[in-house]
């Protein structure tokens, strides 16, 4: 080996090195640039889907954010949190948002997050049928969740009436699914993929709320009007992100990116991420496919206020629901 040669080559390494520690630097220097979002949400489930995707796939990074998920576990605490600045934004049922402004809070939704909610009524292994959940009791988040409504048209539709059960406020789907679990009540709505593997594991399928209700507003993407109005370009930042999330869901060539997502983040099994997802395509009344609220589906859950346990009528919904940031994203 010549002196020139080694003079080369080792010239050729040096800049090699120089090079890769340059692009460490750059991609060290963006993510520091990242700017964290408190978003708040109940839990981590298929219904988290768009935002689950975003993250995975760079679309929150690629706007310069980094959500950092804030778990109530209930919806009055996840709607206490926003209220109280704890977060940014946060995935609510849009009863608990009118509830809370109807309690003197300014929250406004503006983006769509769950329309129809689909909800497996799973049940203990002793009941076999819609009348035999007569007299007993039946596990709900809380009294003013939209969920309720849903559970009583299922159950209207099978001859019940709310004189012929009890609702019990217990919170979050795992904490729903272990009090049917343990027989402490008859049954709960559950969300994917827990149900399939409540099933398996010897729970009882009587049906699904997609079966049961087309139009509806289950939760949003709530934040506080002022904060919005104060960071504006971020809330832009943001719901961009989430809207191309929901595009990304329902094209069939991203199906394993998608699946890949509820199985890292939520931790489910491939065969139940697959059933979810086919569930969730087959219906499309879930996921928006723009990420817009659904607004006669939002004027319905405000018109039906008294059966969500509200104790005056709400605020006017359409003075709640601001697209304006939504628009400006999908530019």
């Amino acid at each position: 080996m010549t002196k020139m040669t080694s003079t080369f080559r080792y010239g050729a390494w040096f800049f090699v090195l120089v090079l890769i520690t340059s692009l460490n630097r750059a991609q060290a220097q963006q993510t520091q640039k990242l700017t964290p979002v408190n978003y708040g949400t109940i839990t981590i489930s298929a219904l988290h889907w768009p935002y689950l995707i975003a993250e995975q796939e760079g679309m929150l990074q690629k706007e310069g954010l980094e959500i950092k998920r804030v778990l109530g576990g209930t919806t009055t605490a996840t709607s206490q949190a926003l209220v109280a600045g704890s977060t940014d934004f946060a995935q609510m049922n849009l009863v608990q948002l009118l509830s809370a402004n109807s309690a003197g809070a300014d929250l406004v939704a503006v983006a769509g997050d769950t329309l129809v909610p689909i909800y497996a009524l799973v049940v203990h292994p002793s009941i076999k049928s819609y009348a035999d959940l007569k007299g007993k009791r039946l596990a709900v988040a809380g009294p003013t969740d939209p969920l309720n409504y849903i559970m009583a048209r299922m159950l209207a539709a099978n001859g019940l009436t709310p004189a012929d059960y009890e609702m019990l406020g217990l919170g979050g789907t795992p904490t729903r699914l272990a009090a049917v679990e343990k027989g402490g009540v008859a049954g709960a709505l559950v969300n994917q993929p827990s149900d399939f593997k409540a099933i398996a594991s010897g729970l009882r399928l009587l049906g699904y709320s997609s079966d049961y209700v087309d139009n509806f507003q289950y939760t949003v993407t709530g934040t506080r009007r002022d904060w919005a109005q104060a960071n504006r370009p971020l809330t832009v930042r943001f719901l961009r992100a989430f809207a191309r999330a929901c595009e990304f869901f329902y094209e069939p060539k991203n199906k394993e990116a998608v699946l890949r997502a509820l199985i890292d983040k939520a931790k489910a099994e491939r065969n139940d991420a697959e059933k979810t997802y086919d569930l969730f395509v087959k219906t499309k009344k879930s996921i928006p496919q723009d990420g817009a609220i659904d607004i006669k589906g939002a004027r319905i859950v405000a018109e039906s206020w008294k059966e969500f346990g509200l104790q005056k009528p709400p605020p006017p919904v359409d003075g709640v629901i601001d697209m304006s940031y939504l628009q400006e994203a999908r530019k």
